[in-house]
């Protein structure tokens, strides 16, 4: 009795114990899961937290985001400024050129004498430069004789009468002693600014001609690019212009004002914004009359000042011939 007592008592304890195998089947399934689901077992082993390694990607992730923003700002930064010194260069060039030009245009003519520049400054045509109509031959003429003779598309494009006060007191009224007559010169040649060549005629009450003006361009005259100084001085534009015109004049015979007297200056001081004067005198026409004068030369620089470029400046010339 005892021995079987014994025997179903050992018997009893070991259906008691727990399956040693299927603890470390359920182990070695755990351990496969964790595997699948990229768990470390290790960790697990050591007790760390499966999750510590995602904070330290995380942060991975933001150091390489920032980098790339820091880098994405410093190429913007050295582009702009690669962009700002090539303008920046770009304009001293110019600037450099500009002022080259200038100063070379301000030079007096060494290399070519006025009959040299004059003979080089003809139109296909061969007109010379200086060629305007004979001013002096329309005085005493009606606005439809003048028209006739000037030919050059010649074309009234305005007239207005000119009016005088006269009497005093109750006696004073307001009579028209004459008219003023605008003609555009169609077949001239017009600058690039649009100015034609025009003539003016002031004529007296009866019709007849007593004064008769003149206007172009510079350029329409064929002249060689002069500054100012050089084309009075060694182009002698007032002096062609008046034997052109009917008033022989000799190369030299006008005189060359100071430069405080034709030159403007922007607020700074030293900006040229206009040299503009106006030349006068009495000259001899070819039929022994005398005749008084006035020839406006300007140079308006402010489309230049504003582009950079002299050959935007605006070159005129007016010549008016009293009777």
């Amino acid at each position: 009795m005892a021995k079987h007592a014994k025997h179903a008592k050992q018997t009893s304890d070991i259906e008691g114990m727990e399956p040693i195998e299927v603890e470390v089947a359920d182990a070695q399934l755990d351990g496969q899961e964790n595997i699948d689901q990229g768990v470390d077992p290790l960790s697990l082993a050591t007790g760390q937290s499966p999750d510590f390694v995602a904070p330290a990607a995380d942060m991975h992730k933001r150091k390489s985001r920032r980098m790339r923003i820091v880098l994405i700002v410093v190429s913007t930064v050295l582009v702009a400024l690669i962009g700002a010194l090539i303008y920046f260069a770009f304009t001293l060039v110019n600037e450099a050129s500009d002022v080259a030009y200038q100063t070379a245009s301000r030079s007096d003519a060494t290399t070519e004498s006025p009959a040299a520049l004059a003979s080089d400054a003809q139109d296909d045509g061969g007109q010379q430069h200086g060629d305007v109509p004979a001013l002096t031959s329309l005085f005493g003429k009606t606005v439809d004789d003048a028209v006739a003779e000037v030919g050059r598309g010649a074309t009234v494009t305005s007239e207005k009468d000119i009016k005088e006060e006269t009497g005093k007191g109750d006696d004073k009224k307001t009579e028209v002693v004459g008219k003023s007559v605008t003609v555009a010169l169609a077949d001239e040649t017009t600058d690039n600014s649009g100015n034609t060549p025009t003539l003016y005629l002031d004529c007296d009450k009866d019709g007849a001609i007593t004064r008769v003006g003149y206007s172009t361009s510079v350029a329409s005259l064929n002249y060689a690019d002069m500054s100012f100084a050089d084309i009075v001085q060694e182009g002698n534009i007032v002096e062609n212009l008046l034997t052109d015109a009917g008033l022989p004049t000799d190369d030299g015979a006008v005189e060359m004002p100071a430069a405080e007297d034709y030159r403007t200056y922007a607020d700074d001081g030293t900006t040229i914004v206009q040299e503009a004067f106006g030349f006068s005198g009495t000259s001899t026409a070819t039929d022994g009359s005398e005749h008084e004068w006035t020839c406006r030369l300007s140079y308006d620089y402010s489309a230049a000042n504003v582009s950079g470029n002299l050959a935007d400046t605006i070159k005129l010339v007016q010549l008016y011939i009293n009777a």
